[in-house]
């Protein structure tokens, strides 16, 4: 496509079109099905390079991140994908003398060439916050069937846990703990989750320490949690620490899946 049409359409989206220039070319994309796929295309690319950087990692940034990965395995982010592969493919088979000098149209083809290097990473990588999400699998919550008052604050505390009531899930569980002479252990990866999902890494591991020392059979859950948890604070030489203690008896909770994660970190 000829590099006047490109700053058309840098014009159009950017606002500095006048009105009349704008709705005639509205017009023309409407009747070009060719022009219409170019709009799309840079509007995408000015959209997902732009508003957030990716190396964010505040929560909005890591919201970011997951939406984006999201977008990418998209039909349309599937199909800017190929596109973008095209426009580097072209580019590269184009001679100096004629690749473009204007930076509307370089800013076009550097954009391609950034997001080309995103889908790398992303479908090539496995950055710790997906693998947690990978790996963490709430229908592997334990569940509870112990009777009367008991059964009452448990059932409460994991019910609001799963409607991400955690405050109340954190009290209903902290209440039975505390007027419980023999608390189910299970009770602590609960908590320990629950902190985790607070940021509070030092009180997550305290609570899933207390399952690991406790004589039951379910220990080993511990490991498998703080191995997530310790992946989720991007602790990754803690997480294999934990995912090594795994691997030395099979019998052990989540032993195949522990094998996996580690050979991926």
């Amino acid at each position: 496509m000829e590099e006047i049409v490109y700053k058309k359409i840098e014009a159009y989206l950017s606002g500095s079109m006048s009105t009349e220039d704008a709705k005639h070319f509205e017009t023309e994309i409407a009747s070009q099905p060719e022009l219409k796929e170019e709009v799309a295309l840079y509007k995408s690319m000015n959209h997902h390079l732009t508003e957030t950087s990716y190396e964010d990692d505040s929560l909005s940034g890591i919201a970011y991140k997951k939406e984006l990965e999201s977008y990418i395995q998209s039909d349309e982010g599937e199909a800017i994908k190929k596109k973008l592969l095209k426009v580097k493919e072209d580019y590269h088979t184009t001679s100096e003398k004629e690749k473009p000098k204007s930076r509307s149209l370089y800013y076009i083809l550097s954009a391609a060439a950034a997001v080309i290097l995103l889908f790398g990473v992303l479908f090539t990588g496995n950055s710790n916050e997906s693998l947690y999400t990978d790996y963490y699998q709430a229908s592997d919550l334990p569940s509870f069937t112990n009777r009367s008052d008991e059964a009452s604050l448990l059932s409460k505390g994991s019910t609001a846990f799963k409607e991400d009531n955690l405050d109340t899930s954190l009290t209903s569980f902290q209440e039975y703990i505390r007027t419980e002479k023999e608390v189910d252990p299970l009770v602590y990866v609960y908590t320990g989750l629950i902190y985790s999902e607070k940021e509070n890494l030092e009180k997550a591991i305290e609570q899933f320490d207390l399952l690991e020392s406790a004589q039951s059979l379910d220990r080993s859950r511990a490991l498998w949690y703080k191995a997530l948890t310790y992946l989720k604070f991007d602790k990754v030489t803690e997480a294999k620490v934990m995912l090594t203690s795994i691997l030395e008896d099979p019998s052990n909770y989540k032993y195949a899946e522990a094998k996996e994660l580690l050979e991926k970190l």
